[in-house]
């Protein structure tokens, strides 16, 4: 679920999404996202949603050459969201018939009419958004510790229906270890959602990744960056997306580094 800290929306407010929290806006490089009344934050940058899941995301992460070159690449979010990066991250993969693996953790999927709003069509295949958007209402109410999973050619999404923490307090949480190239950890911010952004939920997620594997975020809060060090990770501030945050994060996870 993208996001950062956004109490005054400057963006141009479209229309209520017909949700309890969510009002879509427009950002400021002419994409929609939403804002949540119950977090007080927006889903996405407003300096622009879908310039910020490119850039910090899909190709922070390296995904987006991976599956240019057609290999199969597995993906952890942490938050599904607006789905703004799997849309990107679908697109790129349904480009080259890359296998993708896609696990997303949201403890509150949005349904589909909300969804719908965001003109998803405009970046992914129609007859993928579609299908998605299909799946979303067929699934309809969605209690918590359920899992769901929707194939469309060579993408696989899995989604769980739990807070990020559930992966980290669960016995089985080594059976992930080694299981993603990237992860994608785009919660709401640690101001107002800090249990997806403790030391054990970040020790789960460095152990996600498989070697050479890397984690990305918008968040380069200091607490953050030294709990994914501390977890074996090396972690940097790179350069945030063209009219964005000036600085990102990156961690990767060292080739040849333990279990």
């Amino acid at each position: 679920m993208p996001v950062r800290a956004r109490r005054g929306i400057a963006a141009q407010v479209l229309a209520s999404s017909g949700g309890p929290h969510d009002t879509l806006l427009w950002t400021a490089d002419g994409s929609p996202t939403l804002w949540s009344a119950r977090y007080g934050e927006t889903y996405r940058s407003r300096r622009g949603a879908h310039t910020e899941a490119r850039h910090v995301f899909l190709e922070g992460t390296g995904v987006a050459g991976r599956l240019t070159r057609g290999a199969s690449t597995a993906v952890l979010e942490v938050g599904l969201g607006a789905a703004t990066n799997l849309v990107w991250t679908a697109a790129a993969a349904l480009a080259s018939a890359a296998p993708l693996r896609y696990q997303a953790w949201e403890p509150q999927p949005l349904p589909a009419a909300q969804l719908a709003d965001l003109r998803l069509e405009t970046v992914a295949p129609a007859d993928f958004v579609a299908g998605l958007l299909a799946a979303r209402d067929a699934w309809g109410a969605l209690p918590s510790g359920a899992r769901r999973t929707w194939t469309h050619r060579s993408v696989r999404l899995e989604l769980v229906v739990a807070p990020i923490s559930e992966m980290a307090a669960t016995p089985t949480e080594g059976a992930v270890r080694n299981a993603f190239d990237a992860v994608y950890l785009d919660p709401f911010s640690p101001a107002v959602n800090p249990e997806a952004w403790t030391p054990a939920v970040l020790t789960a997620l460095a152990r996600a990744l498989r070697p050479g594997g890397i984690l990305a975020s918008y968040c380069v809060a200091g607490t953050v960056r030294r709990a994914l060090a501390a977890a074996g990770l090396e972690v940097a501030k790179v350069a945030g997306p063209p009219g964005g945050k000036r600085e990102v994060l990156r961690a990767r996870r060292p080739v040849g580094a333990g279990p």
